[in-house]
């Protein structure tokens, strides 16, 4: 059986399209367990109505994608009982082949030990643009990795892993990391514990790469970038850094971190003009 997590908020649209993507699966053996935080559009009962073997967990608006995964993480501990079933992360904005759950599922079985993450290409620039990460504990910097390649970190947007294994990685830090960030940290953790963390190219899929939040400090106002929403967010940047950078590299890594945001000054006042 394979557990398929995802959270969302008032897009009826955008989840009753990966609802159905679902339904048409050549692997049939599917738990969903979706996250409606707070929607107001009649999301929960369209999705009840088209997949009843699914499981609706209920937020007030506030969960974001770290608490939504950590209460999916609280119900998994609970009420999972084969360690060897699968999960799978999802977007519900991704857009994937009637056979991308059964490959998820079978790269797991030849692979142990291994979060196995999908190749996610734009929407509207066909270029790859999701997947797993390089990531430098020194420095924080990284880059995109291509298929078929391992790393120590990935993106949750389409992540596939035993249930056995979130439970030893453990749940997210929601206050910490409401949103941005969370993956990787989430992803970190299981590098760091001895998993492997890899991409393949047979596990393909698209989304709307527009549909995200700001992450330009030339688009940012003063409180778009204290928001939750903001990838540059100060307070997250540094709580993840905490969270996921081994001792020995924190000093140099917050100094670092803290270079760069005295380097944006200037940027930062003209936003403070603009607000």
């Amino acid at each position: 059986m394979i557990y398929v997590v995802t959270a969302v908020h008032d897009r009826y649209r955008i989840t009753e399209k990966f609802i159905d993507s679902l339904l048409t699966q050549t692997y049939k053996d599917i738990h969903l367990l979706l996250v409606d935080d707070g929607s107001t559009d009649g999301t929960a009962d369209m999705v009840r109505s088209k997949f009843p073997a699914s499981t609706i967990l209920t937020g007030d608006g506030n969960l974001w994608w770290g608490g939504a995964l950590h209460m999916v993480y609280k119900w998994l501990c609970k009420n999972a009982k084969n360690d060897r079933d699968c999960v799978l992360i999802s977007n519900d904005d991704t857009n994937f082949g009637a056979d991308y759950v059964e490959k998820g599922i079978r790269l797991l079985e030849e692979h142990a030990n291994t979060l196995v993450a999908g190749c996610g290409y734009g929407m509207h620039s066909k270029e790859l643009l999701d997947g797993i990460f390089t990531h430098s504990f020194v420095d924080g910097t990284g880059r995109l990795m291509p298929p078929d390649t391992e790393s120590n970190c990935a993106s949750t947007r389409s992540l596939f892993l035993r249930v056995g294994d979130w439970k030893k990685i453990g749940g997210l830090h929601p206050i910490l990391l409401p949103h941005y960030l969370s993956d990787f940290e989430f992803t970190i953790r299981a590098y760091r514990k001895g998993m492997h963390i890899r991409s393949f190219s047979a596990l393909t899929y698209t989304f709307d790469e527009g549909a995200t939040g700001v992450n330009e400090y030339s688009k940012l106002t003063v409180k778009k970038l204290f928001s939750k929403r903001s990838g540059c967010n100060p307070l997250y940047r540094i709580s993840f850094i905490i969270l996921s950078t081994p001792p020995r590299y924190l000093p140099a890594h917050i100094w670092h971190q803290v270079r760069r945001y005295l380097e944006k000054a200037g940027l930062v006042k003209k936003m403070i003009k603009s607000k």
